[in-house]
């Protein structure tokens, strides 16, 4: 496999976070990519669109940060439940993005303690299936006007 030479530029390529909420639109399509696996140019991509750390790409895909290091370092695929998660953290970034507009303005709020969170930060929420589902519900909450 192809080793990464600078594993955190932003290439002039399209998103790979963008590129696979288009292309993987249906549940069927997101299991078969979860199966074969997320490159490392594609966690790279979402560590760079949410600007997570190692540690934090680590802890929400629920690996050591030395096994993300690896993974970058020598190109292997991301499969099972670590794909699972983060194109799960991919979708979110997708549908924060519509929302607010903006990369900043969504960074922004995920970083923000919000009251209908119990003042906590939605990011605090992601480390779990169930958190990301709160958050994207949260989402949905505010593109329709509707706030707790």
């Amino acid at each position: 496999m192809k080793k990464l030479s600078k594993p955190y530029t932003t290439s002039p390529t399209p998103s790979k976070v963008g590129e696979a909420a288009v292309a993987y639109d249906t549940p069927v399509k997101k299991i078969h990519l979860s199966r074969s696996g997320l490159s490392t140019h594609f966690v790279v991509d979402l560590m760079e669109s949410y600007q997570f750390s190692k540690q934090e790409t680590s802890r929400l895909a629920d690996i050591s940060t030395k096994t993300l290091e690896r993974h970058l370092q020598s190109g292997k695929m991301f499969t099972g439940l670590q794909s699972d998660r983060l194109l799960e953290l991919a979708e979110l970034y997708q549908e924060g993005m519509a929302v607010f507009g903006s990369k900043e303005k969504f960074l922004k709020w995920l970083n923000a303690k919000i009251p209908a969170l119990g003042n906590t930060a939605p990011k605090e929420w992601l480390d779990t299936h169930h958190g990301i589902a709160m958050i994207s519900d949260e989402l949905g909450r505010i593109q329709h006007g509707i706030f707790a």
